[in-house]
């Protein structure tokens, strides 16, 4: 079981980095400035006597000194070296708030760069401070060693937290990109395994069924012109379905570089006049108001297909021998589906239900546009609303 202690510590420690990065970031800066020339202004007006222009001067350049501190720390760190120690040698005052300045400015080198650069920054430091004898050897040389060792250790610490904060993000990166490899080969595995039985189990039967189809109009050349036009039916909707299937293996084996598409924008208008031819055949109604379909895209096409496919099919299963239908795809800035039946009594003979209807919503809705599909004011409605997009 997760230890909940060690996951609030883990919080804590997210939030005490980001606190770090955000601190030492450019955003941070005008708050940073403003703390800092608050501080040495009271400093000066409270806490120094006889502060002269020259010691203003100083330190409020100290403080502006600390603003290039984001993108040129060493330089920043030197310059309020020198500074402090122009203020031990010419200032009246004791210059507080220029070894403030000269701190942080030497913590935030530490804290952004590593190698010889914070020493060089703390020698420099040392060495003003030893330039100012007061007190003596010994509480000059303490003075020099704090206020120089102090920054390199808190810097120091801010760095080191910022690099495990910085190994934590990239290992948690190549986590998260093994597991979508893991996921993607996982898919990959399945959609073979799906395009394997395709093809060796439903291609075959229906291979088979077509098969014996063609046989079946050879062995009887003396039906009936009705037989023979079913059988002929029959035979033309299961070598398409067969061209379906081999698609269909093709892009579940290869989705990406195989370059094969159910349907071409530029076949789309041929595809949906058979879908209604085909259904005219089977004693259904339909009249049609297709609109100009070049400017549709692959993935449009396939959806109006199915669209109207789905919906004539259930038209003759579920709406008996009298039923008729009304299709019409406007195709302005947008695409429109609409979809209504027209039943003798005003109802279907069984309601449409089954993943047929889900399976359109979810083309749809994949699209960003909207479905619906429920009872008219005469019999069943099918609507679609597909955003407006280029082939």
């Amino acid at each position: 079981m997760r230890d909940p202690d060690t996951g609030a510590g883990r919080t804590e420690a997210t939030a005490v980095t980001r606190g770090v990065e955000w601190l030492l970031s450019m955003r941070s800066l005008p708050v940073r400035l403003a703390v800092l020339s608050a501080l040495a202004t009271g400093c000066m007006i409270w806490l120094t006597e006889s502060a002269t222009v020259l010691d203003w001067a100083i330190t409020l350049s100290s403080v502006s000194a600390t603003a290039i501190a984001v993108r040129r720390p060493l330089s920043a760190s030197l310059l309020t070296t020198v500074l402090l120690a122009v203020g031990f040698e010419f200032g009246t005052t004791g210059p507080v708030a220029v070894k403030v300045s000269a701190a942080v400015a030497l913590t935030e080198l530490a804290a952004r760069q590593g190698n010889w650069r914070p020493w060089l920054g703390a020698f420099a430091l040392v060495c003003a401070y030893s330039l100012h004898d007061d007190g003596g050897l010994g509480a000059t040389g303490y003075r020099a060693l704090v206020m120089a060792g102090v920054p390199l250790l808190i810097g120091g610490l801010l760095r080191g937290a910022m690099d495990s904060a910085a190994r934590a993000r990239h290992a948690a990166e190549e986590l998260g990109k093994h597991r979508a490899a893991e996921v993607t080969a996982a898919r990959m595995a399945e959609r073979t395994a799906i395009a394997r039985e395709l093809h060796d189990l439903i291609a075959h039967h229906v291979s088979s069924t077509v098969l014996r189809v063609g046989v079946a109009r050879h062995a009887i050349p003396e039906a009936s012109p009705a037989v023979r036009e079913v059988l002929d039916d029959i035979h033309a909707s299961g070598k398409e379905t067969l061209a379906d299937l081999r698609k269909l293996v093709t892009i579940l084996r290869d989705p990406d570089g195989a370059g094969e598409a159910f349907i071409a924008p530029c076949d789309l208008p041929a595809a949906i006049e058979a879908a209604v031819l085909r259904t005219r055949r089977l004693g259904t109604a339909v009249t049609d108001e297709i609109g100009d379909l070049t400017a549709v895209d692959a993935l449009s096409a396939l959806t109006l297909l199915r669209l109207t496919q789905e919906g004539l099919a259930n038209v003759v299963e579920h709406g008996g021998p009298e039923a008729s239908a009304r299709l019409v795809i406007g195709v302005r800035d947008t695409v429109d589906f609409l979809l209504e039946s027209t039943i003798s009594n005003g109802h279907m003979r069984t309601r449409p239900s089954g993943v047929g209807l889900v399976g359109l919503a979810e083309r749809v809705e994949l699209l960003g546009g909207s479905f619906t599909a429920g009872p008219g004011a005469t019999g069943w409605r099918l609507a679609a609303h597909l955003p407006g997009r280029a082939s």
